[in-house]
């Protein structure tokens, strides 16, 4: 049998980082200026930082945030896990979102 590859194949030795990118919605449960907690359909590793993308004024935004814990909530129907997130930059339009936000809440209050 002859090899078909085009191109060369290398071996890697020792440890190699890959990264994997998921498209998943998750609901907004609660958010502050320092993070906020998530509920999702997946899991999201513990520690590990992660590109969330929120919307201002209807606008996507990307915000890095970390993993701070991850809580499995029992459902009968489908998996669900309670996420808290630690905004590890948050670009000053989010910023002024939550804290328009806040206010709002805090004067019906």
């Amino acid at each position: 049998m002859s090899n078909r590859r085009s191109e060369v194949r290398y071996d890697v030795v020792g440890a190699l980082w890959g990264q994997l990118e998921l498209h998943t919605e998750a609901r907004l449960c609660n958010v502050s200026v320092s993070g906020a907690l998530l509920e999702s359909p997946v899991p999201a590793a513990l520690d590990s930082t992660q590109t969330v993308q929120v919307a201002v004024d209807g606008e996507p935004v990307a915000v890095e945030a970390r993993v701070r814990h991850v809580t499995p909530v029992s459902t009968d129907r489908t998996p669900l896990y309670l996420i808290g997130v630690e905004f590890v930059s948050l670009p000053t339009s989010v910023l002024q979102s939550i804290e328009q936000f806040d206010g709002n809440i805090a004067s019906i209050e």
